[in-house]
Order: structure tokens, then C-alpha cells, then sequence
């Protein structure tokens, strides 16, 4: 559906979210392992909004990604002396939300909704990627757009579709998702690759060959 004589915008990058300060983290961690409950909500506010946004993806359900959120930092400071590395709190709190999503669901399918719903303040994904503002044709073809991207996503087998949400949604790096899933480097590699390849290859008759494209990719 790429029209001619249509000059597409300059595709936008989405900035990763930034990261806590190694100090501040590591300051914060040591006060929350000696019972400091302030500070464990500090680390809360910090991080909340970045766990409850991975469920979300992955459940689809507003009101369970909700749960699943207080369930993973209620776990998370019962458990904080079992985190040796401060440097990894991310990592290890990625993997509890995970952990409760597979005991979760793991005898029932998830309840899809929208992805184009917001979490919190968060602006969905896929209302980040620039649509074509001029006349009612470019209109249809963004709000399809929005339409494939969350079908893609949602068809995705399992194993892309977590290193996918947390390699084009939350910009983590390969090492990083590897610890969170568990996985080896050139296993989550190739997963992430071949899930990109899938979703290029669905959404492309509605980008054409550049337009948009990283913003997922």
C-alpha cells in the first residue's frame, strides 16, 4: 500500500529508557537489604512502570499486568539478599515478573486487549511510529498499521515474542535479555532475529522498504 508521489517522514528512533545509576542503584539496594522499606519504594517508582509495560505485552490484560506487577516486587524485597549483584537488579527483576507470568498462565491463554491502550502514562508502541498525516487514505493506513503491529506481536510463538517485547520495546541488549531469559547469547541472537524478520516481513506492504521501521526494529 505505498502510494506513489507520497513523501514519506524521516523515521523517528524510540531513545532506550535511561538507566538508574549504577551508584545510586547499588546505594539504594544496600538500604533496602538492611530493611530500609523507603528506599525499596524509591526502587519501586523507578522500575514499576518498566515491569508493568513487559507484562502487559505478554498477558495483554491491563488488570493482571497490574497484579503481576505487585506480585514481582512483593517477591522481589522477600528475596533481595538472594540478589548478589546489585548491578543485575534489572535483570533479576525481569525474571521474577517472568517467573509469575509463566505460573500464571501456564495451564490457560492469556486475555488479549488492545495494544494501542495505554499502561500508567506509557504511549503505545505502536502510537510511536510516525502515520502519514495528509488525507484520509494515509489515516486508514495508519490505524491498519496499528492493527497489524498488535496482531503480529500477539501471533508471535512465545520465545520470540518475549525476546522481541524486550528487545525492540525496551531496548535491552542481547546480554541482558539472555540473563533475564535464561537463554545462551547466540540462542536469544537468533530469536530475536527471526522474530524481527517475521514481523518485517508482515508489516512491510503497510511501511514500505524504510519508512517507520525503527521504531520496532
Amino acid at each position: 500500500m505505498k502510494e506513489r508521489g507520497v513523501k514519506r517522514p524521516e523515521p523517528r528512533r524510540n531513545p532506550p529508557e535511561a538507566p538508574v545509576p549504577g551508584e545510586r542503584l547499588d546505594e539504594l539496594l544496600t538500604r533496602v537489604k538492611q530493611g530500609d522499606v523507603g528506599a525499596f519504594q524509591e526502587l519501586y517508582g523507578l522500575y514499576a512502570k518498566k515491569i508493568l509495560n513487559y507484562v502487559y505485552r505478554m498477558t495483554g490484560s491491563r488488570e493482571e499486568a497490574e497484579d503481576l506487577t505487585q506480585d514481582t516486587f512483593v517477591l522481589a524485597f522477600r528475596n533481595v539478599h538472594s540478589l548478589n549483584d546489585n548491578r543485575k537488579f534489572q535483570s533479576w527483576l525481569f525474571r521474577i515478573a517472568q517467573n509469575n507470568i509463566y505460573q500464571k498462565y501456564r495451564s490457560r491463554t492469556p486475555r488479549l486487549e488492545s495494544i494501542d491502550q495505554t499502561v500508567g502514562d506509557e504511549v503505545p508502541e505502536a502510537q510511536k511510529i510516525p502515520s502519514p498525516t495528509k488525507g484520509p487514505e494515509e489515516r486508514i493506513l495508519s490505524k491498519e498499521l496499528h492493527k497489524v503491529i498488535q496482531e503480529v506481536i500477539d501471533e508471535l510463538p512465545e520465545k520470540y515474542k518475549q525476546v522481541f517485547v524486550l528487545s525492540a520495546i525496551h531496548k535491552m541488549s542481547y546480554q541482558e535479555i539472555a540473563d533475564i531469559v535464561g537463554r545462551s547469547l547466540a540462542s536469544v541472537k537468533s530469536d530475536i532475529h527471526r522474530a524481527r524478520v517475521e514481523v518485517r516481513n508482515k508489516i512491510k506492504k503497510y511501511l514500505g522498504e524504510n519508512y517507520g521501521m525503527s521504531s520496532l526494529f
